[in-house]
């Protein structure tokens, strides 16, 4: 008879970002004996490279700051945040938790080895490892210095101008951002429309935003090639049949992310990985190995982080469940921080069609909220989706200043399965951005000029 391997953990989780804390947590409170592997700096995207910087560059721009001055805040933040959030809270389950700071890689299905020599094995594994920027392959981009999203948030000095590629979260993110603090800014975008997800009164509004703020915007293309010339970083693209360039001191491609894998060897593992190296998952995030789990970005995923940290904590008590459970991504807040925001939740009519679901909508513009009537607010809309049938409000998209924390009465609105009635017979108070969601609820049936300021 064999010999029985000892286990040297209950669980391994590999990811030390928000995903795997959040495995690490549920796992000290189930009891169980666990490692956490990171191979560089802990708290992974969000909190060093990711939304904490990005987001307070945003703010510190668009409150008149300098860019030496956000440099040196941002960093502060940064350290302070992974300090408080991560270092300090490992040390608190350090009971039950052992990090280990190496690079694992599998050697078959049920042992690690780390970068050390170390050999580990563990009852159950989660791999939590995120994911990283992917850059097209396009001819030219190996001879130039292409810059991510990390690269331009943590540039030391501001490029005078910038091409980006791309159209959605990150590019109108940044775009907006480094036109507000004086770079002139090009965003290449191959849809029609920037965020062709949104409706397009919501692309078209934040279009007008950028161009407003002195960005060009340059919409239908495909991108050719990218060389290095006297005028800097060049790239070619044609619309339709007709070629053009466009040249730069920098260029960022924010044209979609990869899974961080190629470190695992999920190959001696058995765990199988899609075309663009995410890791591969049944409804209850387990792999096609028994024994390990996947959280957060290195699965296809929505790519947030607070559904990173659903994410690992599921896993965790999938791993033990007697009845696992299913994680739904369909009422899933979005929110891109421009300014106005941008916000979405649930389904949109398209999605709907491909669901047989019978659906309507409304629109209704912030500047004729008396919100918007009381700060000139002029800019943004409220869009509601609602089933034709039944009434339950299905989906909304919202432009606004404050989209974000507006966007998650929907949310809530939706998971209690409200009806539009429901929406109009709440109280909203009066003179806020929010009233504008009663407003949009109530047009489903009523002329809104037929309205006092404040009547149902």
């Amino acid at each position: 008879m064999d010999k029985v391997q000892s286990i040297d953990f209950d669980i391994v989780i590999i990811g030390g970002g928000s995903a795997g804390f959040s495995a690490a947590i549920k796992g000290a409170e189930l009891g169980k004996r666990v490692a956490l592997i990171e191979n560089s700096t802990i708290g992974g995207t969000c909190v060093n490279i990711g939304c904490v910087p990005s987001k307070f560059i945003i703010n510190e721009a668009f409150s008149g700051n300098t860019w030496d001055n956000i440099k040196g805040g941002r960093d502060t933040l940064v350290e302070s945040l992974r300090n408080e959030k991560y270092i300090n809270v490992l040390q608190s389950y350090s009971e039950n938790v052992t990090y280990i700071h190496e690079t694992a890689s599998f050697i078959d299905n049920k042992s690690i080895k780390l970068s050390n020599g170390q050999i580990l094995t563990a009852g159950k594994y989660i791999l939590t490892t995120g994911s990283k920027p992917s850059f097209p392959d396009i001819p030219g981009i190996a001879n130039i210095e292409a810059l991510d999203s990390t690269g331009l948030l943590f540039i030391e000095e501001l490029p005078e101008s910038l091409i980006i590629v791309g159209g959605r979260i990150i590019a109108l993110e940044l775009g907006h951002v480094f036109a507000k603090l004086g770079v002139k800014v090009t965003i290449i975008q191959r849809s029609s429309h920037l965020i062709p997800q949104y409706d397009h009164a919501v692309s078209e509004g934040i279009e007008q935003v950028l161009a407003g703020q002195g960005a060009e915007i340059i919409t239908g293309t495909k991108v050719q090639s990218v060389q290095e010339t006297e005028k800097g970083k060049t790239l070619t693209y044609s619309i339709g049949d007709e070629q053009k360039e466009v040249s730069a001191q920098k260029i960022v491609f924010a044209t979609g992310r990869r899974g961080n894998t190629n470190s695992l060897n999920l190959n001696a593992a058995g765990v199988e990985t899609d075309s663009t190296e995410h890791i591969i998952t049944d409804k209850y995030l387990r792999t096609s190995n028994p024994i390990v789990f996947a959280a957060g970005d290195v699965l296809a995923s929505p790519g947030l982080v607070y559904v990173a940290a659903r994410e690992g904590q599921t896993a965790v008590q999938n791993a033990y469940a007697e009845v696992p459970i299913a994680l739904k991504y369909d009422n899933v807040p979005e929110v891109i921080f421009t300014h106005p925001q941008i916000a979405r939740v649930g389904i949109t009519e398209k999605k709907a069609a491909t669901m047989a679901i019978p659906v309507s909508s409304t629109k209704f513009t912030i500047a004729d909220t008396p919100y918007g009537l009381a700060n000139s607010d002029k800019d943004g809309l409220i869009k509601l989706i609602r089933n034709s049938d039944t009434g339950h409000l299905l989906g909304a998209e919202i432009m606004a200043k404050d989209a974000g924390n507006m966007i998650q009465t929907l949310t809530i609105a939706i998971k209690a399965q409200m009806t539009i009635e429901d929406i109009v017979g709440t109280y909203f108070p009066y003179l806020t951005a929010v009233e504008g969601i009663k407003l949009g609820a109530i047009i489903f049936d009523k002329d809104v000029h037929k309205l006092s300021c404040c009547a149902g």
